[in-house]
């Protein structure tokens, strides 16, 4: 019996910041480079029978110039490239990173931009498997059995006296100055397993607990990225936001 993801996502600006720099890809979906996030949460179902199924956040590095020009070229990137990956596997991943942080680099030379840049958190779905795939501080968790864990990798500086610690790890960074290093990590998936990516306008609000709430109590994951957005809204919504909710079917 050949599985099937549910996916719901959702982006918005919040309420404080001028740009939305987030961005995304769900499955053919993403924004133009400018944008005013959603209006309201788009779904649908895809089988792994197919396709490979993909998922991902990009959040433009906060606060810094061009930061929507990088996530838009890497949901461009990643739209252009989805169709030619034939064998998943962590060197596909990897390579998929590789391209997205040359263009973002090409860019930025080209129009004498000192800096720009942006995470990138990404799902692949296998017919049996799943690869979750990290640069930045955009996060990945697992519900599983009402249990959530998180299953990216925070790539911060350790041991700083910054409110909010840069990033070690992110695309566009140029190769004459460091390698990127993507974290991957492949897991098998299992009926009924949701996973969650998010930018940090979510985590930044939401305790991990109340992360866990959401996705144990609400049954319908629309509602629940609503749901948890609702609350972004409430407690301030200081950060552009993006959720992407997937369960296995």
């Amino acid at each position: 019996m050949s599985r099937k993801i549910g996916y719901a996502f959702l982006c918005k600006k919040g309420k404080v910041r001028k740009k939305n720099q987030d961005n995304y890809w769900c499955m053919g979906d993403f924004l133009p480079e400018e944008n005013e996030g959603q209006q309201r949460t788009i779904t649908g179902q895809i089988n792994l029978k197919d396709l490979t199924g993909a998922f991902c956040v990009f959040d433009g590095m906060g606060g810094e110039a061009c930061g929507e020009i990088a996530s838009s070229i890497s949901a461009t990137t990643f739209n252009n490239i989805y169709k030619s990956i034939v064998d998943l596997d962590v060197q596909s991943i990897v390579d998929i990173c590789y391209i997205m942080n040359r263009n973002v680099c090409r860019f930025a030379k080209r129009h004498k931009i000192q800096y720009m840049g942006t995470t990138a958190a990404m799902l692949f779905f296998g017919k049996k498997e799943v690869y979750a795939c990290n640069l930045g501080d955009s996060r990945i968790f697992l519900l599983r059995g009402n249990k959530l864990q998180k299953i990216s990798v925070d790539h911060v500086a350790e041991g700083t006296i910054f409110k909010k610690p840069p990033l070690t790890q992110h695309i566009g960074i140029p190769t004459d100055e460091f390698r990127i290093d993507p974290y991957i990590v492949s897991l098998k998936i299992r009926k009924g397993d949701r996973f969650l990516i998010c930018s940090d306008g979510l985590t930044d609000m939401l305790s991990f607990e109340d992360i866990e709430a959401f996705l144990v109590e609400t049954h319908s994951i629309s509602d629940c990225v609503n749901d948890m957005m609702k609350m972004v809204y409430a407690k301030g919504a200081i950060d552009n936001t993006t959720i992407v909710l997937c369960e296995v079917r």
